[in-house]
């Protein structure tokens, strides 16, 4: 089967094919949740993981990319277009992300008490992620519509956040090197995402050839937030190091 091969792509799991003069028909109708992909009325069925599309909107079929771009766009402004998301479950909470530097490193080359001390006091700010690679602009698009999918609890605690302002100090011994480290707790949903094109022409904000595609699989990230809105940054210092000749120069 080849990628690229627009109808199989758009209907990746067809049960019935649209007749030319039912696509029309039937482009205004909302798809409803089938079983891991979406359906019309008539029983046809459709979706594809993310790797099937083209890596380029082309005749016959357009890029997850640009679906996902398109549908951002629908949530923030007036489009001729619709898109939705149906999870396969609420959120779930995936654990803290990997640590993540803070500062450059502290080099103790002389021993010393409280002035050798690692200092830091700052916020940072997380943000939505998702599984196919699109501008953090993009991002808050999307986030506006996993908060109108999920219920009301979910919606207080999803998209982007900022952390809580931590102060933290940790003495580095003498001959060593360390610096600050921090990470988050993180939250996933994954589901189906679908888009109804208005219009079939190969421009952005049109359908390539069609007026369904869906992508299976999706699946997008967010900060787990607490009620007041904040995320809990663990901040740590890592493992010292010894330190080299050329650090103390």
């Amino acid at each position: 089967m080849k990628r690229r091969t627009s109808r199989v792509l758009t209907l990746a799991v067809a049960t019935a094919t649209l007749s030319a003069a039912a696509t029309v028909a039937a482009f205004a109708e909302t798809p409803q949740y089938c079983d891991g992909l979406v359906c019309l009325k008539d029983g046809t069925r459709f979706g594809a993981p993310a790797e099937a599309f083209p890596a380029q909107s082309e005749p016959g079929a357009v890029s997850a990319t640009q679906i996902v771009e398109d549908c951002a766009a629908a949530q923030v402004s007036s489009q001729s277009f619709s898109c939705g998301f149906y999870p396969y479950s609420d959120p779930q909470t995936v654990g803290y992300g990997p640590w993540k530097r803070l500062t450059s490193d502290y080099v103790n080359c002389y021993g010393g008490n409280n002035q050798n001390n690692l200092n830091w006091s700052s916020s940072s700010t997380y943000t939505t992620t998702n599984s196919v690679t699109v501008s953090s602009s993009v991002e808050v698009g999307l986030s506006e519509l996993f908060k109108a999918t999920f219920s009301a609890q979910y919606a207080r605690t999803w998209g982007t956040a900022e952390g809580e302002t931590q102060s933290f100090s940790s003495y580095v011994p003498r001959g060593k090197k360390a610096h600050l480290q921090h990470r988050y707790q993180k939250q996933q949903a994954s589901g189906v995402l679908w888009i109804d094109y208005g219009e079939t022409g190969n421009q952005p904000g049109q359908g390539y050839g069609h007026h369904y595609y869906a992508i299976t699989d999706f699946t997008a990230t967010s900060p787990v937030k607490n009620e007041d809105e904040h995320v809990d940054d663990q901040v740590s210092m890592s493992s010292p190091k010894a330190a080299q000749s050329d650090d103390c120069s």
